[in-house]
């Protein structure tokens, strides 16, 4: 079976609404590749930014369908929901063919809250490698 190696690095997101009505929001991401629990990795928590958080934490994963990228605001009773960016993989290859072979593109998509209203954006980049046999 043949399939690629995908990067992905999250680099930061902007203008996030605050969920927070005490206290300070440290932001995480949780990445999954089409909502598969197996393949849920987390950034580490940025505890400075709030609102505008930065990890720069790089992923890598083999290609898989859909990329999903969770936000969360770390709490001591519970972490709370901010939002999600969903792009499709296939998409990312088809528009951006320039960043097969360990290229990188860097790309700003909107923070989407379940019911579909904007939470802020997100800025990640993302690279192609060779295709494998596996």
């Amino acid at each position: 079976m043949e399939c690629r190696k995908f990067d992905l690095k999250l680099i930061s997101a902007t203008n996030l609404r605050d969920v927070r009505e005490k206290f300070r929001m440290k932001v995480y991401a949780v990445v999954t590749i089409a909502g598969k629990a197996k393949t849920e990795r987390r950034t580490p928590v940025d505890k400075e930014g709030e609102t505008n958080p930065t990890w720069n934490f790089t992923l890598q994963y083999m290609i898989g369908i859909e990329v999903v990228i969770t936000l969360y605001c770390k709490r001591t009773l519970g972490d709370r929901y901010i939002g999600e960016v969903r792009t499709s993989i296939k998409q990312l290859y088809e528009q951006h063919p320039n960043v097969n072979g360990g290229g990188a593109n860097i790309l700003t998509r909107q923070v989407q809250s379940s019911s579909g209203i904007s939470q802020g954006e997100l800025k990640f980049s993302f690279g192609f490698g060779e295709t494998v046999i596996i």
